[in-house]
């Protein structure tokens, strides 16, 4: 079968600013050319945040629709640890969609997240520590997904789950991890604690694109769609990954978006004002289709007037400034980076009173998000109920053989922890 990824589309990122349609836009050009593909996955942060907004999910719902009227000759054949009961044996209405939910999209026990949503709407599988086998003709798929779990849970949560490759299929393991080797991170995700035994791997959430291995197999390590933070990094072409599972030995093509919006970093040292103009200037001089993401670290002594630069260019560059600044400076901000830097504090210091209080960890994003919706009794209460639950200790590492040790390189941050959500029935509606 020929399959599609496309991983960390981030929909709804940057909404309400000139960046607010590139993630919608790069997922339509992804799916357009993957209408000829028999399955398309989608390993987790299809969205941006937990909550989209009703314009977000409307935009996305316009574009998954589409994919419904597509000819396929695919089937449910099993679920494996998901409720398939009524529907096994049925080919889905155009192609379909196989998704785990990431570190944006989970959300506290008993709260739905957008991937399940979409799932209860007919426009997806959703998996979480299960799976599904598909089937084309006399070949099958069986693809298992561990969606979004806090890294250093990862391990227990998969010895629990045990997942194991299956007999007669084409295995896939899908996740949304920070995996050790490939990011820098307070809690990585060791490899060798991955299941063996599978035909590839497939990892969101880290978002430079690579294709690396593991018990001699292929590990994508996917990369985003867009560019959701600005470093050296960011100015890599984004795209999505295409690969036939009876031609792997053709390897996995990665495909660059044509439409994309270009991204600029530069650092300068004590650079004055007409020579950050004239490099300003010199990315202009290329061609751009959409304005220009141009980001320049400006780092010791400099007289640079930003503001002046981003209303001089407004109408041909997205400007984008960052000072290491004296002690006495303070550094300005965005108010979206403003935000998430107020929230990655605030759960940091609830994360170290609720440990301190011997409170199990686990319990954390829970009384978190109680209290950003400003149920305040419920808080009381939710902690009334968990005070005497011990601390979940980290299981010891299974003895396994050497892993691979790929150059690590410098992503994004990983995002905030939180608690993985129950496993929700399948209820999928595309069916002939």
């Amino acid at each position: 079968m020929k399959i599609s990824i496309i991983s960390d589309t981030h929909l709804g990122f940057a909404e309400g600013t000139e960046r607010e349609d590139d993630s919608f836009e790069n997922l339509q050009e992804a799916l357009e050319k993957s209408r000829d593909c028999d399955v398309i996955l989608l390993p987790g942060d299809i969205f941006d945040r937990k909550v989209p907004s009703q314009e977000t999910v409307s935009r996305a719902l316009n574009i998954f629709v589409k994919l419904l009227s597509e000819k396929n000759d695919v089937e449910i054949f099993e679920g494996i640890g998901k409720g398939l009961e009524g529907v096994e044996h049925k080919k889905i209405n155009g192609i379909p969609i196989i998704a785990i939910h990431g570190t944006h999209e989970r959300r506290t026990r008993g709260l739905v997240n957008p991937i399940e949503a979409l799932e209860r709407a007919g426009f997806l599988i959703h998996l979480e520590s299960n799976g599904v086998i598909l089937r084309k003709g006399e070949e099958k798929i069986c693809v298992q997904g561990l969606s979004g779990v806090p890294d250093q849970y990862v391990e227990k949560t998969l010895q629990e789950w045990n997942p194991q490759p299956v007999f007669g299929c084409f295995n896939i393991f899908m996740l949304h991890q920070s995996l050790e080797g490939f990011l820098y991170a307070p809690h990585l995700v060791p490899l060798q604690s991955l299941p063996r035994g599978f035909d590839i791997y497939i990892n969101g959430h880290i978002h430079n694109p690579v294709v690396s291995s593991y018990d001699s197999k292929p590990l994508v390590i996917t990369g985003s769609t867009i560019q959701t933070q600005l470093n050296k990094e960011s100015v890599k072409p984004r795209g999505f990954w295409i690969f036939d599972t009876k031609e792997m030995e053709k390897g996995i093509q990665y495909i660059e978006f044509q439409n994309q919006r270009k991204v600029y970093v530069d650092e300068m040292i004590n650079a004055k004002q007409v020579e950050v103009e004239e490099k300003i200037r010199q990315t202009l001089s290329q061609r751009h289709d959409k304005k220009p993401v141009i980001r320049i670290k400006l780092t010791g002594k400099t007289d640079v007037d930003v503001n002046t630069l981003k209303n001089k260019y407004q109408d041909v560059a997205l400007l984008s400034f960052k000072k290491d600044l004296e002690k006495d400076e303070i550094e300005t901000k965005t108010i979206e980076e403003q935000k998430l830097s107020v929230e990655d504090l605030g759960k940091k210091l609830l994360r170290q009173n609720l440990e301190s209080a011997k409170l199990n960890p686990e319990t954390f994003e829970t009384v978190f998000e109680m209290m950003e919706q400003g149920k305040g009794e419920e808080v009381v209460a939710f902690l009334r109920d968990n005070m005497n639950k011990p601390i979940t200790k980290k299981p010891k590492p299974a003895e396994e053989e050497p892993k691979t040790e790929p150059k690590p390189a410098e992503q994004e941050a990983p995002e905030e922890e939180g608690e993985k959500g129950p496993t929700k029935q399948f209820s999928l509606n595309r069916f002939a």
